[in-house]
């Protein structure tokens, strides 16, 4: 590595206990999705600490700042998000063992936020100015769906503001993703008149036409090109034992990286599931729970962004990483708006989305070296 590199290694060596500090200090925060205030406050307060300019709270909670590069240069955001999966009431009391840092929400996402400040904080203290002009943008409601991303973005650009690049720190260190599944989720609903058991025969059954949807739905879950993935999931409805069902429902996950074949599988799996429910006597209701943009980048690998991200993980040891196209992160938002996007993980973590989470404890320092590199040779 050149000098540069290795007075970046050396700043964060230096800085590894700090870091693991303020670490365990924010995933100390409850944090659960739509309820992130106090994390917010957090990152709002240490992003004026380490001299962001311009620091901004929006009305769902994103906190962002910036940092000047080169006049006339493109704009990076580099963003993490802030909230997690878990309830506010879950015990959030980290510990080491075996080297590995065990607290639910340690590795998804709490290291990305507070790496932003990090870098911040390195490359001032390594005197370097960025070549491009930095936004650090800590995200609310990524885990469900990427909605402060879409907020801030969709504003940015209707202030034609909108960033030349982005780099959404998430996932597993030592992958490089260019490209984005679409995600959406919904809940289906049959209903009908509520009656005893003895008054059932002949007569429409919640239960009945939501089973006859189902069935029609799986029809759909096939091998095909572009990929598409299905699955219901989740199953409920009733009241009591001896009563007609009156509304029963089924959560309905569907994935693309094609954006255009994720829209044809839906319209196809709603029209045969509405088909078998009005069919049965039964009325039909569908409900978005969730959705995550699908896109993809033409000629990926030779986008700035993705290419810096590349040589970085490579002089870090990681060999010729290769590119994946199933990112589920904030780069999502930016890829369906045309804007050149690399996702990189900062640590190296297991069991995310479980009160069993654990991160490798010593792979945040080495997520924090990548992403100095990336933001000092991103020219």
């Amino acid at each position: 590595m050149g000098s540069i590199d290795e007075k970046i290694a050396a700043y964060v060596d230096d800085n590894s206990e700090a870091m693991r500090e303020e670490w365990f200090e924010v995933m100390s925060i409850p944090g659960k999705s739509r309820q992130e205030e106090k994390r917010t406050a957090w990152f709002e307060a240490k992003f004026r600490e380490v001299g962001l300019d311009g620091v901004t709270v929006d009305d769902i909670g994103n906190v962002w700042g910036g940092m000047k590069g080169n006049p006339g240069k493109e704009t990076v955001i580099v963003t993490g998000h802030m909230d997690s999966v878990f309830s506010n009431d879950t015990p959030l009391n980290p510990k080491i063992e075996d080297g590995w840092v065990h607290c639910p929400g340690a590795g998804d996402d709490v290291p990305a936020p507070l790496a932003l400040t990090w870098a911040k904080r390195g490359l001032d203290a390594l005197g370097v100015t960025p070549a491009c002009n930095l936004l650090f943008l800590a995200t609310v409601q990524e885990e469900v769906g990427l909605r402060g991303m879409k907020h801030y973005l969709t504003r940015a650009a209707e202030a034609g503001k909108k960033p030349d690049m982005v780099i959404a720190v998430d996932g597993q260190l030592g992958d490089v993703v260019a490209g984005g599944m679409g995600i959406d989720w919904y809940k289906i609903y049959a209903n009908t008149p509520a009656g005893h058991t003895l008054k059932s025969t002949g007569k429409p059954s919640a239960v009945k036409s939501l089973a006859l949807a189902i069935t029609e739905a799986y029809k759909f879950q096939t091998e095909q090109e572009p990929p598409v993935f299905l699955n219901l999931g989740v199953i409920g409805g009733g009241t009591v034992e001896n009563a007609v069902c009156e509304e029963a429902w089924v959560t309905l996950d569907m994935r693309s990286t094609d954006a255009d074949a994720l829209k044809k599988l839906e319209n196809d799996v709603f029209a045969a599931m509405e088909k078998a429910i009005t069919d049965s006597g039964a009325t039909f209701r569908k409900e978005q729970i969730s959705e995550i943009v699908a896109g993809q980048q033409p000629d990926a690998a030779e986008l700035k962004v993705v290419r810096t991200a590349r040589e970085v993980l490579n002089d870090l040891g990681y060999g010729e990483v290769p590119l994946k196209n199933t990112g589920a992160t904030d780069g999502n938002v930016s890829i369906s708006m045309g804007i050149p996007t690399v996702s990189v993980g900062i640590v190296q973590s297991e069991n995310a989305h479980s009160i069993q989470e654990r991160v490798k404890l010593d792979s945040f320092g080495v997520g924090m070296k990548q992403l100095l590199m990336i933001l000092e040779r991103l020219k």
